[in-house]
C-alpha cells in the first residue's frame, strides 16, 4: 500500500472506487452528481482553487493505493473555515473500503494528513464521524483526536466532533 495525491492517472481505479463507495452507501459519494471521471477532474480543480461551488473551500485528496493499483481508501483535507466544516463534515474526511478495513489503513491515512497537511489558523482541525461508528471513533482517537461534542441531526443520526492536532504544525 502507498498513499498518493489524487491525479488523472488514477482515473481507471477511481471509477471502480467511486462505484464501490456508492454501493457501500458512503454519504460523500451518494450525493455526487455526474460520472466518476468528471468528479475526479473536478476534485483536482478544487484542489487548485478552481471552479469551487458557492460556500466550498479548496481541498486536497489522497488515495490509499494497493500494489495492484486499486484504490482502497481516500482522505480529504479541507483548507478553510465554514459552519458546514465546523458542524457537519470536519476539515478531514476519510474512508476505507470494506475489503481493507480492520488493518489500520484509516489510521495511516489520518496520520498522513496530520503529518503533511497544512494546519488551519486556529491550530487544530475538526474531524467529524458518526457517533454510531466505533471503528471511526477508535481511528480518530488513536491519532490523538479529542472529543468535543455529540451533535444530534434532524435525521436521527448523531455526529461526534473531535479536535485533532496537526503534526506538521508541531514542527514549526
Amino acid at each position: 500500500m502507498k498513499i498518493e495525491a489524487a491525479s488523472e492517472s488514477h482515473l481507471p481505479a477511481y471509477r471502480r472506487y467511486f462505484q464501490a463507495c456508492r454501493a457501500e452507501g458512503l454519504e460523500y459519494y451518494r450525493e455526487l452528481d455526474g460520472d466518476a471521471g468528471e468528479w475526479l477532474r473536478q476534485l483536482l480543480r478544487h484542489a487548485e482553487r478552481e471552479s469551487l461551488p458557492e460556500g466550498w473551500v479548496p481541498y486536497q485528496t489522497w488515495f490509499l493505493v494497493t500494489g495492484e493499483g486499486e484504490i482502497a481508501g481516500a482522505a480529504r483535507l479541507r483548507q478553510g473555515e465554514t459552519d458546514v466544516i465546523q458542524d457537519e463534515i470536519g476539515h478531514i474526511g476519510f474512508e476505507v473500503l470494506p475489503p481493507w478495513r480492520g488493518n489500520g489503513y484509516g489510521r495511516v491515512l489520518l496520520q498522513y494528513v496530520q503529518a503533511l497537511g497544512l494546519c488551519p489558523a486556529c491550530g487544530t482541525w475538526v474531524v467529524v464521524c458518526d457517533a454510531a461508528s466505533p471503528a471511526s471513533i477508535r481511528t480518530i482517537e488513536s491519532c490523538g483526536g479529542q472529543r468535543l461534542e455529540d451533535m444530534p441531526q434532524k435525521d436521527g443520526r448523531v455526529l461526534r466532533r473531535f479536535s485533532l492536532t496537526s503534526l506538521a504544525g508541531m514542527l514549526d
